[in-house]
């Protein structure tokens, strides 16, 4: 019996259920592998290292736009969903591969909640969103 790995598998669930213009909190473990989600045809990708994924800690952001050509730099912004952790976005320049890198930091809730939520803004081509949880 052949098996599948379970990202596979996430993907094409995520390909097939898609919006064109905006993939909405595609949810993930970000602290085993980069996110994917699907905007308007572009394949975009999300990773967080070092892994697993800490807060306050600095950590290297990395987004990959596969199926479209996009000029940088973007803006990645970090928020908690319900609750209002201050402003906090990372400014993703254009890496010689293509990329998109950048440096922040994920501040602790005091309430103990993980849940954090990663919205970039694609020109052109619609948002994602994607949704993990940070260890502390």
């Amino acid at each position: 019996m052949r098996t599948i790995p379970i990202s596979t598998l996430m993907l094409c669930v995520m390909l097939s259920s898609a919006s064109a213009t905006t993939a909405k909190s595609a949810a993930c473990d970000v602290s085993r592998e980069a996110c994917v989600a699907l905007t308007d045809h572009a394949i975009v990708s999300l990773d967080i290292s070092p892994k697993p994924v800490r807060a306050m800690k600095e950590l290297f952001f990395s987004v990959t736009v596969k199926g479209a050509r996009i000029r940088g730099p973007l803006l990645l912004m970090l928020f908690m969903p319900g609750m209002y952790m201050g402003r906090n976005e990372v400014e993703l320049k254009q890496a010689p591969d293509g990329s998109f890198t950048g440096r922040g930091i994920i501040p602790r809730c005091p309430t103990g909640k993980n849940l954090w939520q990663a919205d970039i803004a694609i020109p052109d081509h619609g948002s994602v969103s994607y949704r993990f949880y940070v260890n502390y």
